[in-house]
């Protein structure tokens, strides 16, 4: 049986969630972080020496950091259209993986954070809308970001689109990136782990 330490409220938590209910695979889930269970006991530093979640236990195997989770559950349960055995597919899902992890999530965090605290400024804010405004353009032409099927780079970047269209600024334009956001709820998962659970 998989176990998955991790909380309901976190984006990276959430990816791991969403794969799995994606796999049809069933899994404990020991609630651990903020809020919840401790990350700084000796027993979980064990397992992930930052102190972080998500972290998937499968019988011997530990895996930390939520991408490679990801990586990990597409690669051992699959096949799956989400991780494709091509290397030059699997590259364009590692890219955009990538890039939402360094590009998209980091200032769009840092703005949300800024903004829930108070703090003047919107320093990050030109970093967010060129990353929503490459994605915007890039789907215009995809369903989907590594093509017209939904794949572990899509699980990746959905908390932050969440997150995207519940700033003021979403309102203005960005239909191509709108209508990715509708077929993303089209899954029972991201609803689940997403919309309804990240705020």
């Amino acid at each position: 049986m998989l176990t998955v330490y991790g909380r309901p409220n976190s984006s990276n938590s959430a990816k791991v969630f969403w794969l799995l209910d994606e796999l049809g695979m069933d899994y404990d889930l020991i609630l651990t972080g903020r809020g919840f269970g401790a990350t700084d006991t000796p027993e979980f530093r064990a397992m992930n020496p930052f102190g972080k979640v998500p972290v998937l236990r499968d019988d011997e195997t530990v895996v930390w950091e939520s991408n490679a989770v990801l990586r990990y559950l597409a690669g051992r349960y699959g096949p799956t259209t989400l991780w494709p055995h091509d290397h030059a597919e699997r590259s364009i899902l590692d890219r955009w993986m990538d890039w939402a992890s360094l590009s998209l999530t980091p200032p769009l965090t840092r703005l949300r954070k800024a903004r829930s605290a108070g703090r003047s400024g919107d320093g990050d804010l030109p970093a967010v809308l060129a990353a929503v405004t490459a994605m915007d353009e890039l789907l215009a032409g995809s369903h989907f970001l590594a093509g017209d099927a939904l794949s572990l780079a899509d699980i990746v970047a959905a908390p932050s689109v969440h997150r995207w269209f519940r700033l003021p600024e979403a309102g203005e334009g960005f239909a191509n990136l709108a209508a990715y956001a509708e077929r993303l709820s089209e899954r029972p998962g991201y609803r689940r782990h997403i919309r309804d659970a990240l705020s």
